[in-house]
């Protein structure tokens, strides 16, 4: 689709495609503008409005810490909460953890902890469909880990396309398998989805994006535990801050990484790390952040996508590392923090 947008009066147009990348006189004003992709020029305007709400979000906490050295009262003697969500929060579309406001809290942890450590606070907006895909697969893993597994393998091998049969499922199954494959169509996780009533096959077109193919590499469970952990401490109500894929390094130690930091309050912060497939491979290296950063056995968590009660019991007596599971994690989380119960 192309669309042409006057930047001298406003006006909005919707052209033909072959006109996308050329110059004309806008009809209204007859001012020259360019005709550009819509989908192109969206992302432009989107990431220019997210980028002024962030701004907007940091001036106003930096306007409120002034305003407490100053000693002025909050209206109402409310005392402040260092994170406040804004009122049209929604957990599932938001950039309020991109805040440098928000991350400070764990950087400054780390740095006190004697850590050099940095990250990319973009990868905490939760505005595209990674969230909601991710939120699928871990809600309903036992389902579909047979699907999620084909799509990763076939990426790996760059297959571009790959058939699902449906003739041993059940119906339950089928709708459960083609539900999915729909929201992965419709949500740009795949090139295509082909299925028609009565087929005995599924046929899936493959995105062959850096990002897709991580996604289904793994990156899927950290989604999943951070969008879990998120909507957690938010019903929790209480004061936190935090980070993903941080890479840390000490003097002569380098290469490491922690999957999600929550920092609650004043109290030591909840790491999980998130892997898919063998994990016995990680276990030493898994271990060694722990102890380098000083973490408490209990706050620190494993959480893995194929592993039974039985392997995770081992895990814990061997190497004293805890364990979890897309099932059991949202239960640690609320060990540790307890949703407050209304008065």
């Amino acid at each position: 689709m192309a669309l042409y947008r006057c930047n001298r009066c406003g006006h909005l147009s919707e052209p033909a495609d072959d006109q996308i990348g050329t110059t004309s006189a806008c009809s209204a004003c007859g001012t020259d503008n360019q005709v550009y992709p819509t989908v192109a020029f969206m992302r432009t305007m989107l990431d220019r409005y997210f980028a002024t709400r962030r701004e907007l979000s940091e001036a106003r906490a930096e306007i409120e810490r002034l305003r407490l050295r100053a000693g002025e009262a909050l209206p109402g003697d409310a005392a402040p909460i260092g994170h406040t969500l804004p009122m049209d929060f929604d957990t599932r579309n938001t950039d309020h953890f991109c805040s440098r406001v928000q991350v400070a809290p764990v950087l400054d942890w780390f740095r006190q902890a004697g850590v050099a450590a940095d990250l990319d606070p973009r990868s905490l907006e939760t505005s595209g469909h990674f969230d909601e895909v991710s939120t699928n697969i871990g809600t309903h893993y036992p389902q579909l880990h047979e699907i999620v597994e084909r799509i990763r393998a076939a990426q790996k091998q760059d297959y571009s396309f790959i058939n699902i049969d449906l003739g041993k499922r059940t119906p339950a199954e089928v709708k459960t398998l083609n539900d999915f494959c729909q929201t992965l169509s419709e949500s740009g996780f795949l090139s295509k989805y082909l299925h028609q009533d009565g087929d005995q096959v599924v046929r899936l077109s493959l995105q062959k994006a850096d990002t897709v193919r991580r996604f289904f590499d793994g990156g899927w469970l950290s989604w999943y535990s951070f969008m879990l952990g998120l909507r957690h401490l938010v019903s929790a109500g209480v004061d936190f801050s935090v980070a993903r894929d941080v890479s840390l390094s000490w003097p002569k130690d380098e290469g490491h990484a922690l999957d999600l930091v929550f920092l609650v309050g004043q109290g030591p912060p909840l790491c999980v790390q998130c892997r898919t497939g063998a994990v016995i491979p990680h276990i030493d290296r898994l271990i060694h952040v722990r102890d380098r950063l000083g973490i408490a056995p209990e706050n620190y968590l494993l959480c893995v996508s194929d592993l039974t009660e039985l392997q995770a019991d081992e895990l814990f007596r061997r190497h004293g590392l805890y364990v979890a599971s897309p099932q059991t994690l949202k239960a640690w989380f609320e060990t540790h923090i307890p949703i407050r119960s209304a008065a």
